[in-house]
């Protein structure tokens, strides 16, 4: 029979990640208002920050792109390679996951009624299709994560990049994918729970042995993942005479490399990197995005099996984009530094989410002080 710490990250997954879609839904459950002239919201600096980077991009890519993890897992089956279920076990862990994932979708769409951005219809919160994704993605997971993390790595990393793809598209706003994406992953978490609960030891691969859940002390772990969250100023850059608000959503990828780990630092220390963007907006309604390179060191310091304490600092080099806009308000390559910790939180083999608070200066204007700001951000990863 499956284990007790098996049953208990199926549940612990299943409950987080559908209490973050509840959460979702309450903040789209109407259209989103014009926001008021001093702080731009979340999903509409997203959107314009998708706008200044790749102009009115359209292309069909994630309308296929959403099946890949399922066809890879079904190809990897045929082809003999031995996954955790057999036929049967997997078409019922499947179907219940399926029935869950469209009943969850469907009921959110036609009870939120949200408008799509590019105003096609009003079904766009959650996004249908990264629910898709990261539901095929997990169930990839499910069946081959204990042969191999890549494995999972590359289905996760499909699922995303069909999550992105429907943000620069302008199909979604960016709450309806990290909507779809928890949808996607809880209703196979629970899916496969109540497989588990039919069958229980039957119709499993002998071989099996379920990954461990959570963090173990002393181990150095790998993370990357992608990021979401919003910059509050304090003071320099948004508070100038150029009329920049003092806001905007920031978004992009990070990187962790172990080098030590022992019991003299209660943890692991290496290499942090961070790629990403931030959107700018004037009271004028023009905007620029600022793309950035940040490196430097972490420390990190797992307890209670499924949480992690994650502090670092980082300097790097921020360059404007949208260059007719960046330059009449005063914008210019600089320097960046930031530090700051978070909590992360294991919420599956090889998954975990984190919240983080980053102070950072930068300079970036050609004339005036430093800019002072806090960014708040939570970032999905994936950890090996």
């Amino acid at each position: 029979m499956k284990s007790s710490v098996g049953i208990f990250s199926h549940v612990l997954a299943a409950l987080f990640i559908l209490c973050c879609s509840a959460f979702s839904a309450l903040g789209a459950s109407k259209p989103p208002a014009d926001p008021p002239a001093s702080l731009p919201s979340f999903d509409k600096s997203i959107n314009t920050m998708r706008y200044d980077a790749v102009g009115d991009i359209r292309y069909s890519a994630d309308e296929y792109l959403r099946y890949v993890p399922a066809a890879l897992m079904l190809g990897l089956k045929a082809g003999g390679y031995e996954s955790r279920s057999s036929w049967g076990r997997i078409v019922v862990s499947d179907a219940f996951s399926s029935v869950i994932m469209a009943a969850s979708v469907n009921g959110l769409k036609y009870s939120v009624k949200r408008p799509r951005p590019d105003g096609s219809s009003y079904d766009s919160f959650p996004s249908g299709h990264t629910a898709t994704a990261f539901m095929t993605a997990a169930m990839l997971h499910e069946e081959y994560g204990w042969r191999s993390p890549w494995i999972s790595f590359g289905g996760y990393a499909i699922a995303s990049a069909t999550g992105i793809s429907r943000i620069l598209n302008n199909r979604h706003w960016a709450s309806d994918v990290i909507a779809g994406a928890v949808i996607g992953i809880a209703s196979v978490k629970l899916g496969y729970f109540l497989a588990d609960l039919v069958f229980k030891d039957k119709y499993l691969n002998p071989a099996y042995s379920a990954p461990s859940f959570g963090f173990e002390t002393g181990r150095k772990y790998y993370d990357i993942g992608l990021y979401f969250g919003y910059r509050f100023a304090l003071q320099g850059t948004d508070r100038t005479s150029s009329g920049i608000l003092p806001g905007g959503a920031v978004t992009g990828m990070e990187v962790s490399i172990p080098i030590t780990a022992s019991e003299a630092l209660k943890g692991t220390a290496g290499i942090a990197a961070d790629l990403g963007t931030s959107s700018y907006s004037t009271v004028d309604n023009r905007s620029f995005n600022t793309y950035g390179f940040m490196l430097g060191g972490y420390w990190k310091h797992p307890f209670a099996k499924i949480l992690e304490a994650d502090a670092r600092i980082m300097a790097g080099y921020a360059l404007p984009g949208n260059r007719n806009v960046s330059r009449t308000l005063g914008i210019k390559d600089g320097f960046a530094m930031s530090a700051g910790g978070g909590l992360a939180v294991a919420v599956g083999e090889n998954f975990k989410v984190k919240a983080f608070a980053l102070y950072g200066i930068s300079d970036i204007m050609t004339s005036g002080p430093v800019s002072h700001a806090v960014t708040l951000r939570a970032s999905a990863l994936f950890f090996w």
